[in-house]
């Protein structure tokens, strides 16, 4: 019903990777995708979206490399996908600021808006240490 993308499934991947290491030790891009058989460019941009919003620290260069520049209890599953995807909803009527072409009939809207509240209340409950056991 409510399917995690694939960035957020390599976002997941890499942090717990990143957590499994010492709070010096920089992993690069190329060490997740290809211990995790992922798609190089899209661990990369994966990784930079993270970094750009200070969820990881970037180190450029030959060695280069991230580290957790916030500890993952501090993150909930909700703040990661919000630093991947920006506001999503559990319905495109929700997400967008035009309204759908049967928003005049719709009988749903107001119960698929207490959903989507509660499911982003849950969401931001939970932190991705707990996610990822770290």
């Amino acid at each position: 019903m409510n399917k995690m993308n694939k960035k957020m499934e390599y976002a997941l991947m890499a942090l717990k990777h990143i957590s499994g290491k010492s709070d010096q030790d920089l992993t690069s891009a190329k060490e997740i995708s290809e211990q995790m058989h992922i798609p190089f460019e899209v661990m990369a941009k994966v990784l930079q979206a993270l970094a750009s919003r200070g969820l990881l620290k970037a180190e450029y260069g030959a060695s280069g490399g991230y580290v957790l520049a916030r500890p993952l209890s501090e993150v909930s599953v909700h703040g990661l996908s919000e630093m991947l995807e920006g506001h999503v909803a559990l319905t495109k009527c929700l997400g967008n600021d035009e309204p759908c072409e049967i928003s005049g009939t719709c009988n749903i809207t107001s119960p698929i808006s207490n959903l989507n509240k509660k499911v982003q209340e849950f969401y931001k409950s939970v932190s991705l240490s707990e996610v990822l056991h770290v």
